[in-house]
């Protein structure tokens, strides 16, 4: 991604965005052809160039995809990450209030899988992503990762972006010292259901990762 959408982040340009992605996503499609290359953008023309240049992915977290970006991933047969937020990065955190969290949460995911899949996305290839960090109180966060079960019944794969996020820090902690409470948020997320994890620190999350699935198979 090109543009942050940590809280009170300044928007940058569809240009400068391009900028900064284009060339990665070139080179790691020249050095990796076979893997996955993931966009986050929530601008159309960044999400058109990134799909000419090799993206799979186009991770919108703005919660409102322009349907136009649905059409450019149906017609370049790629996949498409729905998150849950409210607001801008500018005004998410003041927009917390909820009657009832987790079903909010699922019924604004569900009406985005069918946006998509009436733009012509196979269901196959929509992922959500509840929004861990985005309009949500540190509560409201712990919250989401004690029932991501609750959203499995939608019928759709799950991806869930814990790492070093400022609710799992303990008092005044760096970002990098969040890495034994991810780890540990990782491990619940993946007994939660979540088919995809976001990470900073991938060779500790693959070790858990390994870990949970020795786990899963033992008798």
């Amino acid at each position: 991604g090109g543009e942050s959408t940590r809280p009170n982040a300044a928007p940058v340009s569809a240009e400068e965005e391009q900028a900064r992605v284009l060339p990665l996503i070139r080179a790691a499609r020249q050095k990796w052809p076979n893997i996955p290359v993931s966009l986050d953008t929530v601008k159309i023309p960044v999400a058109l160039e990134g799909l000419k240049a090799g993206a799979s992915i186009i991770n919108d977290v703005s919660g409102t995809p322009d349907k136009e970006i649905f059409k450019l991933v149906r017609d370049f047969k790629a996949q498409i990450v729905v998150m849950h937020t409210r607001g801008t990065p500018q005004t998410m955190q003041t927009m917390t209030e909820y009657q009832n969290l987790l079903q909010e949460v699922k019924s604004f995911l569900a009406d985005k899988i069918q946006e998509a899949v009436s733009c012509g996305v196979p269901k196959e290839n929509v992922i959500i992503d509840v929004g861990f960090g985005f309009a949500k109180t540190r509560e409201q966060n712990y919250e989401l990762l004690k029932h991501l079960p609750f959203f499995k019944d939608l019928g759709v794969r799950m991806l869930v972006g814990l790492s070093r996020k400022t609710f799992l820090a303990q008092k005044r902690e760096l970002p990098p010292k969040r890495k034994a409470q991810t780890l540990a948020a990782n491990l619940v997320a993946l007994q939660g259901g979540a088919d995809i994890l976001r990470v900073h620190d991938v060779k500790d999350t693959r070790k858990i990762m390994d870990f949970y699935q020795e786990l899963e198979a033992a008798q």
